[in-house]
């Protein structure tokens, strides 16, 4: 499927919101209280004009507000490093990390290096929030340079890493000074450079990694041992990029490289035989992919062709297209904690902040469709008899969990309740009569018993007669009262006496008819 082209060119102005003169790899802060924050280390394979081999690691600060200045700050120091950054990755608050090191409230940084080695830094005293070194630990476990690396959702003190010869490996930062390592399993064939690794965000122990002979692989940690690997026969090219489908557990895209077939496949793992989905867009090889995570009907790739694309994956088609910059955009990543907002690294030194909700992609303007994030969160519902239902969304330090829907009982008047409660039981069981019954004797008014007694007679087989009974009317009584009457008092053969003849009225007299004038004299000659 062709990705159809916006049907409006996005306004440049009013997108980018920040900009770093960087050429770096970044990662974004996964914790709420920090979710301000972007990392960022000086990528391989890029040289500036004063040719510095060694790298830095820096912690911007993206503030929103109004008026603030276009450059992001750098919050605390710069680290310097040996080697350059093939990949960087932010991951939470290890679990029982331990108390010999600093404070690890701002999670950890790590970092993919070009000699095969991992970086883990503690974030918190590069900002200068925490006094102290800022290294934990470099290893070199790696024979070849590190291309994929991504942090557990669920588990943030296990990382995953890939480099060259389709060597993956699992660390375990309960200790981050001295981690431990160990493989998911048996290497794959054919032998290939790793260049991504990515966890599912459904599944807490399935892992997925892709390379540069076109097969992508599926983990499964429990077993340690890879359950389902797939490629496209036709297409046996490089993958750079690969991507789990944040609401989807078993739906993955991957990206290729390779000037030939630019393209994005989106694989149902359920079937694995043939990609479910082709979409095509880029017309050079694509570099970087980013599945939105408050969305999954928003995906951001970029390639060589200098394009930066918004997709929906559900259709195929480009919802907008980010400006373009003088050199390649290689790394493009969305926020995992602020809606709208994500980040771009270009070759030409530049990391740029880009807000989606701005993007005029309609034809007025405003956006194609509204985002996931704009949902509402939560909900209720008022029911009969006190019954209320709600439902919510699965909290953010939960992402596996399903939204769920609560039935609750809101009691604001108990006695009434229980008088309704009572009434329905006796409804249910057809004990009407007694329950009536039960009123007259508990009632204390008179007025409201003599209501209850007509009540109860009402429910009886015999309502009628008894209803007559009780407000003084005997059947029987009556019917023997007329019986005992004789014909005769009742005077049926008796015809009534005629009305007297009224006498009719006198005629009226007629009335005299008008004398005549007499005419006028007539006025003398003068």
């Amino acid at each position: 499927l062709r990705g159809r082209r916006p049907r409006a060119a996005c306004r440049a102005d009013g997108m980018l919101l920040k900009t770093a003169k960087r050429s770096a790899t970044v990662a974004w802060s996964p914790l709420n209280n920090h979710r301000g924050l972007i990392a960022a280390g000086t990528v391989a394979n890029a040289i500036d004009d004063s040719f510095e081999t060694t790298a830095d690691l820096e912690v911007f600060a993206v503030d929103f507000a109004a008026g603030s200045p276009n450059q992001m700050s750098v919050k605390g120091g710069v680290v310097k490093s040996q080697e350059r950054f093939h990949q960087l990755a932010w991951g939470g608050v290890p679990v029982a990390a331990s108390g010999a090191v600093p404070t690890l409230s701002h999670g950890i940084l790590a970092g993919g290096m070009v000699d095969g080695s991992i970086g883990l830094w503690n974030p918190a005293i590069i900002t200068k929030e925490v006094e102290g070194e800022a290294l934990l630990s470099s290893a070199k476990k790696h024979k070849g340079p590190v291309r994929g690396l991504d942090f557990n959702l669920f588990k943030p003190n296990l990382l995953a890493s890939g480099a060259t010869e389709s060597e993956i490996l699992i660390w375990d930062l309960t200790t981050p000074t001295t981690p431990n390592v160990y493989t998911p399993g048996v290497a794959t064939h054919p032998v290939m450079d790793i260049t991504c690794v990515a966890w599912n965000p459904k599944v807490e122990h399935i892992l997925a990694s892709t390379g540069s002979s076109g097969t992508s692989v599926v983990w499964d940690l429990r077993q340690k041992r890879p359950v389902i690997s797939f490629t496209d026969s036709a297409t046996k090219t490089s993958r750079s990029a690969l991507a789990w489908n944040p609401e989807v557990a078993t739906q993955v895209i991957v990206a290729s490289d390779d000037d030939s077939t630019p393209i994005l496949q989106m694989w149902d793992l359920r079937n694995a035989h043939a990609p479910a989905k082709t979409l095509q867009g880029h017309t050079r090889g694509i570099l970087g992919m980013s599945w939105c995570p408050n969305d999954s009907s928003m995906l951001l790739t970029c390639g060589k062709d200098s394009r930066t694309l918004c997709w929906n994956p559900n259709d195929s088609s480009i919802m907008c297209e980010l400006p373009a910059n003088a050199n390649w955009n290689f790394n493009v990543q969305w926020s995992p904690k602020l809606p709208a907002i994500l980040s771009t690294s270009s070759f030409d030194g530049t990391v740029n902040v880009y807000s989606l909700t701005d993007t005029g992609s309609g034809q007025s303007g405003g956006a194609v469709q509204a985002p996931g994030w704009l949902k509402r969160p939560a909900g209720a519902a008022f029911g009969f008899g006190g019954q209320l239902v709600s439902f919510a969304k699965p909290p953010a330090d939960a992402p596996a969990a399903r939204p769920t829907v609560k039935l609750h009982k809101i009691v604001t008047e108990p006695e009434f309740l229980a008088k309704a409660d009572e009434l329905d039981q006796a409804v249910t069981a057809g004990t009407l009569k007694d329950f009536c019954e039960g009123k007259v004797a508990t009632c204390g008014d008179e007025a409201a018993a003599e209501e209850w007694r007509f009540m109860h007679i009402l429910f009886d087989q015999d309502a009628r007669r008894k209803l007559m009974n009780h407000v003084g009317f005997s059947a029987d009584a009556i019917s023997e009262e007329v019986l005992a009457l004789k014909l005769e008092d009742l005077k049926l053969d008796q015809q009534p006496a005629p009305a007297p003849k009224k006498a009719p009225a006198p005629a009226p007299e007629p009335e005299p008819a008008p004398e005549p004038e007499e005419p006028a004299e007539e006025a003398a000659p003068p």
